[in-house]
């Protein structure tokens, strides 16, 4: 016999399952930011902006790194001896052989200082100017092989800049495939498609490799 409680149990396994599957529509339609570093002490308000733009993922050190499932890095913490490894190619930490390999593979990566490796890299009042000024070379040299050396407040205004749709950006082109053939053909280091757009996995692979991006934007007024 069927009674009002297991009814109301089956309703309830319903519910959650389809705030399942929206919670897992959401986080595919989402660019994949793996962080690598501590998140414990970051501000829960920066934390909340980057989900708005980005799909987290925690760099697990058990766990080998899939980076074809990533479309760019965090590197949270930086140090001063990352900061120079990179720059030296010198790679004999997990960190610094992470950085090493976005490099490599050309790899969207971010590193955001530590604080007292950020006001020496960001503020032009030092005492020891030829030393820091060695620390701001290192920087320009890691900016030059492509990665973004930034503080926390740059980093969010762009994923805050990128999580709103811009009125006036034109998709690339309408396709309802984007192939690796596709992604080789374009002329833009940006490629805009429409969040229903099928990306293949080999296209993604391509555009890394050629260093450009895929943006995924919401088209307003589209038929549903």
């Amino acid at each position: 016999m069927i009674t009002r409680q297991m009814i109301e149990q089956i309703v309830q396994e319903v519910i959650k399952q389809l705030a399942a599957n929206e919670n897992h529509q959401d986080s595919h339609d989402k660019p994949k930011l793996l962080v690598i570093g501590e998140t414990s002490f970051v501000e829960p308000d920066y934390l909340a902006k980057m989900k708005t733009k980005w799909d987290i993922i925690s760099d697990n050190e058990s766990e080998k790194v899939k980076w074809d499932q990533v479309d760019q890095v965090l590197i949270l913490h930086a140090t001063q001896d990352l900061l120079v490894k990179g720059a030296l190619g010198i790679f004999d930490t997990r960190e610094s052989k992470l950085l090493s390999c976005c490099l490599l593979e050309s790899i969207p990566v971010t590193m955001i200082p530590t604080v007292f490796l950020e006001k020496q890299l960001f503020n032009r009042t030092t005492l020891n100017k030829p030393y820091v000024l060695q620390l701001q070379k290192y920087k320009e040299q890691l900016e030059n092989f492509g990665a973004c050396v930034e503080t926390w407040g740059n980093f969010l205004t762009k994923s805050e800049k990128a999580a709103v749709p811009d009125q006036e950006e034109s998709i690339t082109e309408k396709k309802k495939l984007i192939s690796q053939r596709d992604i080789q053909d374009y002329k833009e280091s940006i490629i805009v498609v429409d969040k229903d757009t099928i990306i293949t996995p080999l296209a993604r692979d391509t555009a890394r490799e050629l260093g450009k991006s895929i943006k995924v934007i919401e088209v307003k007024g589209a038929e549903k």
